[in-house]
């Protein structure tokens, strides 16, 4: 009995582990079909209600036709469903077509502080590389725009950048955090301030230390940079 359960263990430990091993299935063709047609519907009947709950059964079917929709959506609903939208390919894990699909409705939104933060957090969710070059870029494009208030998205992309788990984002908050040294008397010193803050914050959350400046986080990172993968897994 004893060598009968032992060895149902281990043939249900193995089963186990080749079901983690085993990628999810792609999406079919008529998979994709019945969630667009569940949302083009739902625009017919004009629906605000139907047409959010047809983007949220989205979230499971990253296919291109599903993609497009979504990108669509992002840049031409309702701020409700845009936000529905980015939350939806937030959940599509690693997926580079939602991550193009959220980089394209940045600018779009931009003005719409709801929905670019629905989009940076999905962004973060998504975790694919492509990303860190986008919120660096955002938040470059707009350093010392700017005195004492926070420009739509800046603080969301430098915190998303501390989501993005890629050793290309540790260099880019160290980066961001260097061209935002306050020096003499800087029109945007307040700004730049916090940024610097959470560029700070950002690196904690990814590398899981504290420091006390930007000295000590370059000579940390020069020191241990090594030892990390291009995911942050240690080597």
């Amino acid at each position: 009995m004893k060598l009968v359960t032992t060895t149902a263990i281990a043939c249900l430990t193995a089963l186990a582990a080749l079901a983690q091993e085993v990628p999810p299935a792609k999406p079919t063709d008529a998979d994709a079909k019945a969630r667009t047609d569940a949302y083009n519907q739902a625009v017919k009947d004009k629906s605000e209600e139907s047409k959010q709950a047809a983007i949220d059964s989205m979230g499971d079917c990253p296919h291109a036709s599903v993609l497009g929709l979504l990108a669509k959506i992002l840049v031409g609903d309702t701020d409700a469903c845009r936000t529905a939208a980015a939350k939806t390919l937030g959940r599509m894990k690693n997926e580079a077509g939602a991550a193009k699909a959220l980089h394209g409705a940045l600018k779009a939104n931009e003005e719409r502080s709801s929905v670019l933060s629905a989009c940076f957090t999905a962004i973060g969710n998504i975790n694919h590389p492509s990303s860190v070059g986008v919120c660096e870029e955002w938040v470059k494009h707009r350093l010392g725009s700017r005195d004492g208030e926070d420009l739509p998205g800046v603080n969301e992309a430098v915190d998303t950048l501390g989501a993005l788990k890629w050793k290309s984002s540790v260099e880019a908050l160290i980066d961001l955090w260097h061209k935002n040294k306050v020096v003499g008397r800087d029109p945007a010193s307040k700004f730049r301030e916090k940024v610097r803050k959470h560029c700070s914050q950002a690196l904690g959350r990814l590398l899981g230390e504290k420091m006390g400046n930007q000295d000590a986080w370059d000579e940390w990172w020069k020191d241990n940079k090594a030892k990390f993968n291009d995911d942050l897994t240690a080597k």
